[in-house]
């Protein structure tokens, strides 16, 4: 069994909510188009299962950190799309804060 991505499992991905930036065998990057937050995800078989390691930075070009983990792609895709929820909501309440103290 090979360790790369299935046509399948890349279909999953939502090109209207997600820009791909590079997709090639055991990884694919994404870029959110809601936060512009970039995404790394590496698909790892160990030994004999699948796992994707999530990696995640806030602007294209810097260093990605480890963000978390998951049981399939789709699951990941979930993820982050859950962060940019978070994410959003709390820029919005940090920008609200910061107009009530001014």
């Amino acid at each position: 069994r090979s360790k790369m991505f299935t046509a399948k499992e890349l279909n999953t991905i939502d090109t209207g909510y997600f820009s791909i930036i590079a997709s090639g065998g055991c990884t694919v990057t994404l870029q959110s188009k809601n936060t512009g937050h970039c995404w790394h995800i590496l698909l790892q078989e160990y030994p004999h299962f699948r796992s994707y390691m999530i990696y995640h930075t806030h602007h294209r070009g810097t260093l990605y950190h480890e963000h978390g983990h998951g049981a399939t792609l789709s699951g990941c895709l979930s993820q982050i799309r859950n962060h940019d929820i978070y994410w959003l909501s709390r820029k919005s309440r940090c920008k609200h804060y910061k107009e009530v103290r001014s």
